[in-house]
């Protein structure tokens, strides 16, 4: 339990280091946004062994940092379309060397994960004003709720939620986490109004987003356990101590992200 706070009070430090400047230089955003892509597609693939396979976890890592990195650009569709097509190129040249499902994991992990990066950096070159704002908005509810999650379900948790997949996961917890998540999409509204001033936040879309995310991080924690399951592993890496992997950290937040970017495409969240 210590080590977990102490490793996520230095992931947020270093997070909002990253949000300040990313107030202010967009470009430090989508630096960093391709790195963590680089970093969790590594992780993502090492965890099926694929790294064994030097051209394909090459390939996979050359375009983990090139989709996102693009995709502001007029040209932020080529990488992705070249990944995909790329891919299957690779299992049929080598279809001898190469295992199929091997493939398969690593086009829909990397999709996955590249896709939602590329909208975040997305939603801050579309709005650099207010780009911390967007990658709290985008962080912050999952991390909030998982963490209620974490710790509700380890003092009152009673009813296992998926102990097939997740044996710790509880009802009590998902419900904690829900709660938690929806207000905090509020609170993180109120806090940016302050900071901002002369901006409008809507709140009612902001607390229909947290709702919403709070169930989606769940699923999507799930999902990438169905996968470690499947790869014999507990963690996808080591990097954070008490956490695991960062894609463990990031697993709840990767299915997240699209949601944010599908609202903000029909509604103001933050409108100067």
């Amino acid at each position: 339990m210590k080590t977990r706070l102490i490793t996520a009070g230095v992931a947020a430090a270093l997070a909002i280091g990253i949000i300040i400047l990313g107030s202010y230089f967009s470009v430090i955003v989508t630096i960093a946004l391709s790195v963590v892509s680089v970093i969790l597609c590594g992780e993502f693939l090492s965890a099926k062994k694929v790294h064994k396979d030097m051209k394909l976890f090459i390939f996979c890592l050359v375009f983990a940092l090139l989709i996102p990195m693009l995709s502001y650009t007029q040209a932020k569709y080529i990488p992705l379309f070249l990944f995909v097509f790329g891919i299957c190129v690779l299992s049929v040249i080598f279809h001898k060397k190469v295992q199929t499902d091997d493939v398969m994991f690593a086009l829909v992990g990397v999709t996955i994960i590249t896709v939602s990066l590329s909208a975040l950096n997305t939603l801050v070159w579309d709005d650099p004003k207010h780009a911390a704002f967007w990658i709290v908005i985008c962080l912050g509810i999952p991390w909030l709720a998982d963490s209620a999650a974490y710790f509700a379900g380890s003092y009152f948790g009673k009813h296992k939620l998926c102990p097939e997949i997740s044996p710790h996961k509880t009802v009590e917890g998902a419900v904690a986490g829900i709660i938690v998540g929806t207000l905090s999409a509020l609170l993180i509204g109120l806090i940016f109004k302050l900071i901002y001033g002369d901006v409008t936040i809507y709140y009612g879309v902001l607390v229909l987003i947290g709702f919403v995310n709070s169930i989606v991080s769940i699923f999507g924690d799930l999902i990438f356990s169905v996968m470690k399951r499947s790869c014999h592993i507990k963690d996808f890496g080591s990097i954070m101590p008490g956490h695991g992997g960062l894609l463990d950290r990031f697993d709840s937040v990767l299915f997240c992200i699209p949601v944010v970017y599908i609202f903000s495409q029909f509604f103001y969240l933050c409108l100067a």
